[in-house]
This record gives C-alpha cells, sequence and structure tokens, in this order.
C-alpha cells in the first residue's frame, strides 16, 4: 500500500510518539520554521506533541490520541515524529492499525521511530519512512534530505540513490566512515525492512516481526561502541534475522569510532563479517541511513536492490501515489 503524494501547502502533523521535547520548544519553533520553508509544507503540532509526562511527551493514551487523531484527520497529510527515545513500544499494541489502512498517509520518524514503523508497515503494508530526525532542521544544513523528501514524497520515485557528496556527523562525532563501504560482496534484490537495530529488535521472535524471507534489512545504530555493536549483531543472528534475507544494508552507526573506548580501533567490517557469519550474504554500508546525518527517505516496504559489488542501490518501484 502506497501513501498519496504531498504536494506545497499541504498540512503535515508533528508529533511526539516518545522523548519529550518540552525542554527544547525553542529548537522546536526553529526546525518547523525551516522545514516549512524548505519543503513549502505546513506544520501542525499535535497537542500531545510539545507535553512531558516524565520521560515522555505524554501518557500512552495522550501519544495515541496523537497519532489516532493525525491518521484520522482528512486535512492532514503526513505524520511525522519529533525525535525518537525510547517508550513508542508502548503504543505498538494499541494502534489502530484499520483506521492506518483505510487513511493511508506518508508516516516518517528515525530512532525510536523504527519502533512505530515497523508494525504499522507488518500489519497494513503501508509503506513508510525512516530518515526524519526533525529537529536537525534548527540546525544543520539538510539540502540532501530535502532532495530527498522531494523525490520520495512528492515525486514518489526514488530511483538510484546517491552518496551525500557533503556527508559529515552534524554534531562532530569522531568517524572513521569514508563513504559507501563494501562489507561482504554481492548483489541482492527485495523489499526493505528494518531500521534502528536496538528498536527492530524489539520484535524478534514476536507477532509484531515482519517476514524477513528475501527481505533488505537495514540497520543502523546510535551511540554504540564496537564492543555494543558485536553484541546487538550476534543477538540479531541468533534470534535468526539473518537467516534468510537477502541481503544487509548498515547505515551509520553514530559513536562507534569515539577513540576514549576500549576497542575502537577494532574494523567496524572485520567485527560484521564476524558476528553475522554468512560469508554469502551481501553487505552494503550506506552512511545516509541513521543518526546525526542527512538521510535518505528510506521506504520501509518498498522494492529495492543494491550492489554491494558496485556500491549501488536503488529502489525499483513508486513509493507515493
Amino acid at each position: 500500500m502506497k501513501p498519496k503524494r504531498l504536494k506545497k501547502g499541504d498540512k503535515v502533523a508533528l508529533i511526539s510518539p516518545s522523548n519529550p521535547v518540552k525542554d527544547r520548544l525553542e529548537v522546536v519553533d526553529l526546525a518547523i520554521k525551516n522545514f516549512e520553508q524548505q519543503t513549502g509544507l505546513e506544520v501542525v503540532v499535535g497537542k500531545n506533541a510539545l507535553g512531558k509526562y516524565y520521560y515522555s511527551s505524554g501518557t500512552k493514551q495522550e501519544r495515541l490520541d496523537d497519532f489516532h487523531e493525525a491518521i484520522a484527520n482528512p486535512e492532514i497529510k503526513a505524520v511525522l515524529f519529533t525525535v525518537g527515545g525510547s517508550v513508542a513500544i508502548d503504543m505498538v499494541e494499541e494502534i489502530d492499525y484499520e483506521l492506518v489502512a483505510n487513511n493511508p498517509k506518508i508516516i516518517s520518524g528515525i530512532s525510536d521511530g523504527t519502533t512505530l514503523l515497523t508494525p504499522i508497515t507488518k500489519n497494513t503494508g503501508l509503506i513508510t519512512f525512516l530518515g526524519l530526525e526533525f529537529l536537525q532542521y534548527a540546525e544543520f544544513d539538510m539540502d540532501y534530505q530535502v532532495e530527498s523528501i522531494r523525490k520520495a514524497w512528492f515525486d514518489g520515485n526514488m530511483g538510484k540513490i546517491k552518496p551525500n557528496p557533503n556527508w559529515k556527523d552534524f554534531k562532530g562525532f569522531h568517524n572513521e566512515y569514508n563513504g559507501w563501504q563494501t562489507i561482504q560482496e554481492g548483489n541482492a534484490e527485495g523489499v526493505i525492512t528494518g531500521g534502528n537495530a536496538t528498536c527492530f529488535g524489539y520484535f524478534l521472535n514476536t507477532p509484531f516481526q515482519p517476514d524477513l524471507k528475501d527481505k533488505i534489512l537495514v540497520l543502523e545504530g546510535y551511540k554504540h561502541p564496537k564492543r555494543e555493536i558485536h553484541r546487538i549483531l550476534k543477538e540479531h543472528k541468533l534470534r535468526g534475522a539473518f537467516d534468510s534475507i537477502a541481503g544487509l544494508i548498515l547505515g551509520y552507526w553514530v559513536g562507534a569510532d569515539e577513540q576514549e573506548v576500549v576497542g575502537h580501533e577494532r574494523p567496524f567490517k572485520e567485527l560484521v563479517v564476524e558476528t553475522i557469519d554468512r560469508p554469502e550474504l551481501p553487505i552494503l554500508q550506506v552512511g545516509e541511513i541513521g543518526h546525526h546525518v542527512a538521510n535518505i527517505m528510506l521506504p520501509i516496504g518498498a522494492k529495492a536492490r543494491f550492489s554491494a559489488d558496485d556500491k549501488e542501490f536503488e529502489i525499483l518501484e513508486s513509493i507515493t501515489e
């Protein structure tokens, strides 16, 4: 199922399904202003999006209400998440998936957004979009991401995805990343699934896990040193995440190369090959998927292919209609 395309002037809802942003309202205001200017969209802030309830933006019911109201409102053409966090998982069992299926809209977030995008796509078939770290619009040059939004949400066709020639970690984390990397050779074609590795891992071996057979699995991580990446990938392997996928794309794992952490010098490629232990599996690293960087609007649930040999990545179908 494909969401409807956007056009300039469309209204989009901004909600906070996880962490509060009440302590940074000036940042939110500036991000909204810049996002509207760069995209031509009108942002409508959810009733509870700027609230605070302990460590979340609102009670579970308040966060569900914001989401469901945005989905049901015919004037709202897309639903965007402010930030990630830890508690979007509260909502998963009580989302009205039939409501979502009957009102197919662009839904986009990053980080803990994976916790909602994964079951939404799994339970409705709706293509959702990983990659919107909304508050970055307050501070950073988002030209690459805005162009990706234009292709995905306005044009409906992304085609061949190119690396960002001006790639950088916006927040200055030390990294050894220097462009798309072949981790293991080979070519893969399949439907995209995945997102933040920690959040995607919540659903492995649960009713909310997508069918992984012949899929292109995408994983990125937030502030994990090499030893934690090692553990996460090995845990995913033990839970069967890599057994039947067609290919693996690894995003930018911010914090992996921080020099004060023991073991930072271990090559990323080496630990990936060891922990996944499937030599025939094509694996490509793409740095425009993850935190602190301008992102591809990655369509979860869309058909794609990549060549780890040639460092090419292409979306094979229209993703909005």
